[in-house]
Parts: structure tokens; sequence; C-alpha cells
């Protein structure tokens, strides 16, 4: 589309509902609400914070579409967009720039700022555009990530999306670092005058929303973007609690939960008695949950853990693989769900069978409840959690409450605590008396 079919009034309207831009963009899942939210951040004159529900289209509202709808009227800007990890925010970067160099959107852009442009600068993470007079270090969008390095640079704009995550969720130390980064860029990274804006999902009760202004709320039940299937899908695939908190945006009481502030730490090459367990998935919305553990020279424990979404049969290569990382050649599988015909499969994996994992098969007979309760909630404070461990299996593990799913990371946990004898509990059921 030429710049000369586009008028002041289309830019004007486009400045009123910015929406409009990310419609020309094909982004027509955007609604005036979007709009809303654009205008909200991005037209303020102090920090705000916005809060809405997971899929909710907040990264394209605001990141993808407004930041080239705040562009368009603020061509000088340097932008920084802030995620938890660099990699996700170069991917936003990305998106951007794709965006930008679309032939409706570039004609509009051209129109706006009354020239033709370009990208001086277009690699990983960082856009300089042409239109951009002032002559600073910094380009016209950053891609920034909490662990950047970013001292010395200063934005008239940045953006934080998704900086509180799950690891906020599982890790006290993780959400005071968090708090830090964001007060580094508050008090010395931006402009004088200039301000943060904030997007996402609460986490934790006390991850850095609590030193954020109050944010607008927008759970599921109020944008009307998630329907009925997909809510019900969603519910299936994460804990009540962490639904609670993503979807409704409401924090429930956790004093009295069993797990709470993992310790992570690294995985001690000096352990010994190093095993794993399996807790295999077949169908429907369980998890293979992989847990392995060993003890460390002063008799406390140290452990790792994962999850994998669907059925066991097609994750035997990546357990195998993460018990030789480990140096776990011991594995408990019980045998209850499918008669130990799946442990029988994984003997005959090659790599397996090439490092001499040897499979134990037991069958279990106590209450998934009662183990959890009582053989992982009794060792889990001498546990150090190597920092590979999936924050999806501690999340498991934390939120963790009778009857609630998924559970199958603290099963998991439970079972090798007792099968492998790294508890003291004595139980006439795990053979674990020594006379």
């Amino acid at each position: 589309m030429a710049a000369n079919l586009w008028s002041w009034e289309d830019i004007e309207l486009i400045r009123k509902h910015p929406e409009i831009l990310g419609l020309l963009a094909g982004k027509d899942k955007l609604t005036s609400l979007h709009g809303d939210w654009m205008t909200y951040l991005l037209d303020a004159n102090e920090e705000r914070t916005l809060q809405a529900h997971r899929g909710s289209f907040k990264t394209t509202a605001v990141i993808e579409i407004g930041v080239i709808w705040y562009l368009m009227f603020h061509p000088d800007a340097r932008i920084g967009i802030l995620c938890k990890s660099y990699t996700a925010a170069a991917e936003r970067v990305r998106n951007i720039s794709n965006i930008m160099m679309m032939p409706e959107i570039y004609s509009l852009l051209a129109f706006a700022w009354g020239e033709k442009w370009k990208f001086t600068v277009r690699r990983e993470g960082k856009l300089e555009l042409s239109v951009k007079k002032s002559k600073t270090k910094e380009v016209s969008v950053t891609a920034l990530g909490v662990d950047s390095g970013v001292t010395g640079s200063h934005f008239t704009l940045v953006i934080g999306d998704d900086v509180v995550d799950l690891k906020d969720r599982v890790s006290e130390a993780e959400r005071e670092k968090t708090k830090y980064v964001l007060q580094e860029y508050r008090a010395n990274i931006l402009d004088p005058g200039c301000y943060m804006q904030h997007i996402g999902t609460p986490w934790h009760k006390h991850d850095a929303w609590e030193i954020l202004p109050n944010p607008k709320r927008y759970s599921i039940l109020h944008t009307g973007l998630v329907d009925k299937d997909r809510e019900k899908e969603i519910r299936g695939k994460t804990t009540p609690i962490l639904f609670a908190i993503n979807y409704l945006l409401t924090f429930e009481r956790e004093d009295d939960m069993l797990f709470q502030n993992p310790r992570i730490g690294k995985w001690h090459d000096t352990n010994s008695q190093v095993t794993a367990h399996v807790d295999a998935a077949f169908d429907g919305d369980n998890y293979c949950a992989l847990t392995i553990m060993g003890r460390m020279p002063d008799g406390k424990l140290n452990a790792v853990g994962f999850v994998y979404e669907g059925n066991i049969k097609d994750w035997f290569s990546e357990l195998a693989k993460k018990m030789i990382q480990y140096g776990a050649f011991n594995v408990h599988i019980e045998d209850n769900a499918d008669k130990g015909y799946s442990a029988d499969i994984f003997k005959l994996n090659d790599i397996v069978k090439e490092n001499h994992i040897w499979v134990d098969l037991y069958h279990e007979s106590m209450k998934k409840e009662v183990k959890i309760a009582t053989y992982a909630a009794e060792v889990w404070k001498d546990i150090e959690w190597a920092a590979d461990t999936m924050p999806e299996y501690l999340e498991q593990c934390t939120d963790w409450r009778p009857k609630m799913e998924p559970d199958d990371a603290p099963d998991s946990l439970a079972s090798l605590c007792r099968e492998a004898n790294f508890t003291a509990t004595k139980n006439f059921n795990t053979a674990m008396w020594s006379w």
C-alpha cells in the first residue's frame, strides 16, 4: 500500500485506537480492550502496571504492536524491552522488526514520519531507525534480560514483560534478584523524568509485583478471551493454585503448605547412593516425572527433577540421558499401571542397555497422599536442588495439596525417598528396618 493512500485522519484514528495498528498487521485477536492497555501504559507520565491472565495477548498488544505505535509518535525514543531472559526479549524485538517491514505498516510509518525510512541497525536484540535523530549509543529498541549487564545504559522507556515467572514462584533467591534488578532500572537506567511500565502475571505473594504500583487486573473471568473448552484444558495441565494465580489473579492461603521455599544450589559430583525414580504417564493430563537423588558428604540430600508431558514411551531416551548425566545407574519404576510393561520396554532402550542402567520394579500399595505427606515432607528441608531442576517440577511440589493434580513430581520424590532409603521413616512396607 502506497504511503499516499494514508491520511492524517488515519493517523489520528490509530493514535486514539492503537488496536487498529494490530489489525493492519494481521493480529486479529486484538480488541479495543488491548487498545486501552496500550494507551494506559504507553501514554503514561508515571510508572504503571497491568496484570492480565496468561494467553490474553499482553505481549502481542503492548510489546509487538504497542512499541511500533509508540515509535510512530516518538521516533527519537530509546526503548528497552526487559524479559526474564534475553532470548525471550530478543524474540520480541525480532517480531517487532518483522511487523514494521510489512508493506502496510512500513508505508504507514513512512507517512507518519514524513520520509522513507530504514533500519540502520537490525540485528539480534537491537533495532535502530533512520528517523532517530539523536546520537546515542542506545538504539531505538533494545532487548534486555534480567541478567543482562546494562550499567551505563539509559532509556527513555523500559517495558517489563513477564519479568516475574515460574522461577520466582519456586525460588526466594530468584524473587529477591528480580526485585533488585527492577530497582536498578528505576533508579539508574531510565532517563530523569522517564518511567518503566510492566505487564505480566503474578506468581508468588512476595514476588516483585509487591514493590511496584498497584496493577490494573484482568482475570480470565473478565476478558472473554478464553473459551470454556480451552479453560478446561488449561485447568487439566496446571495446579489449582497456579490456575488461581495466573488466570484468576488471586492468591490462596499458602502458610499451611508442606513444601515451601526449595533450596536451590547445584549438583555435587561427590554425591553417593545416586539413584533415580520415574513416575510414568500414559495418557490424560499426567506428566512423566524423573527424580534423581544422591547423598552429600554431610549426609544431606542433593536432588534434581524433571517433568515431561505425554506418554512415557516418547521419553525413554531423554530419561536415560538425564540419568547418565547425573550418574544414576539404578532407577525405580512402579508396575501397577501396566504390569511392568513400560519398564520392560525401557530396559530394551539402546542407551539403557549400553550404560547398564538397572531397572528396579516395585508394586505400589500405599495411598499417594499419605506417601507424599510422609516421605517427601520429611526430607524436604534437607534437600539441595540442582539449578537444572525444571521449575515446573518444583512448582508441582510447592503447590501440592491432597487430591490436587498434577502431582507427578511430588509422587516421584516421595517414592524415591522410600524405595532408595533416603528417609528415616521406618515402614514395614519398605523393608527399611535394620536389626
